[in-house]
């Protein structure tokens, strides 16, 4: 029989790992949760220097954790409308969220279950 005890599933679904930046809030695409594997509650971090966020799975018992996903959603989708996020993003990199659009892709490291987005590298919808 095939050992496979280092072996972990991949979760997966159509579409792209994308945090998504505009005047209605902050979303995360329905791919982005489930790599993260829907948790419940995340870390969302925020390095000033390279420009990046980055939201980690966490538990109930993290101080800073965040609402993520609500258990019984159907859908695995994550939008905050939260003016301090919002606000802390669109400073940092100068962005008009009020009339533009910002697409971020993200990258996924399985091993610290996170998902990291470069805002250097958004794509600006007008």
């Amino acid at each position: 029989m095939v050992d496979l005890s280092s072996f972990k599933p991949i979760n997966f679904v159509a579409g792209k790992n994308t945090m998504t930046v505009s005047r209605t809030g902050v979303a995360i695409s329905q791919a982005a949760v489930v790599q993260l594997g829907k948790p419940e509650f995340v870390k969302v971090l925020i390095s000033y220097d390279e420009k990046s966020i980055a939201i980690m799975a966490t538990d109930a018992k993290d101080p800073n954790k965040v609402k993520f996903l609500n258990k019984g959603k159907k859908t695995p989708t994550v939008r905050w409308n939260n003016a301090t996020l919002k606000g802390e993003i669109a400073n940092l990199m100068k962005w008009d969220i009020s009339k533009n659009v910002y697409k971020i892709d993200g990258k996924y490291y399985p091993q610290d279950s996170l998902m990291m987005f470069d805002l250097k590298k958004a794509n600006v919808n007008h």
